[in-house]
């Protein structure tokens, strides 16, 4: 069976209740952002997510009444991010075996503007790419950001890419028909069997929260 963008978005949609998907030509809007005018600015030394974090910040101390550590907007950020790409190749390659192009150039994202995670998603590229390929784009695209994140505090290689297998393992596993899932984990190198997190959101160092059942701190 032959696929377009546009019938790859209605899985997608389908299959994340949270995120809205659209085709464009182009960005929708200055309310959006471009994954690759937001790594470009990373690569020139610029700290586009700066905004992100801080927004994420302020709540946590709204929430929790104290001055959050560093270290959980630094995550839930990154993760928002990749995320994006995650979501789009892992969620439309267990369904169809098939891909949008993933990289930089092809998605924008607008972000929830109180939960700040990306609720809208635009695909830039009427490209269907095989699975072989999406796993290259997917790689190249969120080490890209990876590689230029520094948001004021260290999260190792484990963090970062464990953050990337993580994503892309739960949204293999979002779609209720997915034929082609266990190519895709395999695709992406990830194990479906895997029941806890590569990464942890610190989300655990608040005041009274309990970590998750899947947290890498149960290992």
């Amino acid at each position: 069976m032959s696929y377009t963008v546009s019938r790859l978005a209605e899985v997608l949609a389908d299959s994340v209740s949270w995120m809205s998907v659209r085709t464009a030509d182009a960005v929708p809007g200055p309310d959006w952002v471009s994954c690759a005018d937001l790594i470009a600015e990373q690569q020139a030394g610029g700290d586009p997510t700066y905004s992100w974090r801080a927004a994420a910040a302020a709540d946590y101390a709204r929430d929790y009444s104290i001055e959050p550590p560093v270290q959980v907007a630094a995550m839930f950020t990154l993760m928002w991010y990749v995320q994006v790409p995650s979501l789009v190749a892992g969620v439309t390659s267990a369904v169809t075996g098939m891909s949008p192009d993933v990289s930089p150039s092809s998605l924008a994202f607008k972000r929830h503007p109180v939960a700040h995670y990306p609720a809208e998603v635009a695909l830039l590229s009427d490209e269907v790419v095989p699975l072989a390929t999406a796993a290259v784009q997917l790689k190249d695209h969120t080490r890209a950001f990876l590689d230029g994140y520094k948001p004021g505090v260290k999260l190792g290689s484990l963090q970062r890419l464990g953050a990337v297998d993580d994503e892309v393992r739960a949204a293999i596993r979002l779609p209720e028909e997915a034929p082609y899932a266990e190519g895709a984990a395999t695709a992406f190198g990830v194990s479906l069997e895997e029941k806890l997190r590569t990464s942890c959101c610190y989300f655990y160092v608040l005041p009274n929260v309990t970590a998750c059942t899947t947290c890498p701190r149960f290992r």
